[in-house]
């Protein structure tokens, strides 16, 4: 199997809900694509301008995006991490997460290797369901994003076998 593969892009007569699932095929190791989601140096290479991040439960992940003259920052929380296999982020958004009761907004990757490669199945959870329009540009969005967590690690993976002394003739 080659390439992404992603999920059934949904028809327009289809009501937005809240939540979005994708599924990308990467050929890499789950340690590399791991690492690509859990480590500041790399995720500043492939998600984001900056990250400071302590992949462990309760740890903090900060991003920041740099947009014109300015910048926007995102913070999550940890409330699940099992290393190579799975990852739980609930993002902490303008207060909102911060009040007991107030709506949830999650974000989990699930980590399999298979066949020598590595599916990533990432589902974005968000109790308040956007509207049609937003949607789409979420649902857009984390194409986008996804394929750049894949060319980042199918590169980081060539990169590692090349080192570990692959020879050519």
């Amino acid at each position: 199997m080659t390439g992404s593969q992603f999920d059934i892009p949904r028809s327009s007569a289809d009501p937005p809900d809240n939540r979005i699932e994708k599924r990308v095929w990467i050929k890499a190791s789950a340690e590399v694509v791991y690492r690509a989601l859990t480590h500041s140096k790399e995720l500043a290479r492939w998600f984001c301008d900056r990250a400071d991040c302590n992949p462990c439960e309760g740890g903090e992940f900060i991003a920041f995006w740099k947009t014109g003259k300015g910048g926007q920052k995102g913070r999550a929380i940890f409330t699940r991490v099992v290393p190579n296999v799975s990852l739980e982020l609930l993002w902490m958004e303008d207060g909102r997460d911060t009040q007991p009761g107030s709506p949830k907004h999650t974000l989990r990757y699930t980590i399999k290797s298979k066949s020598g490669m590595t599916e990533v199945v990432m589902v974005d959870n968000d109790d308040t369901a956007p509207d049609e329009e937003t949607y789409t540009f979420l649902d857009r969005g984390w194409n986008a994003v996804l394929l750049e967590l894949k060319d980042f690690c199918e590169r980081k993976e060539r990169s590692v076998k090349l080192r570990s002394g692959s020879k050519f003739y």
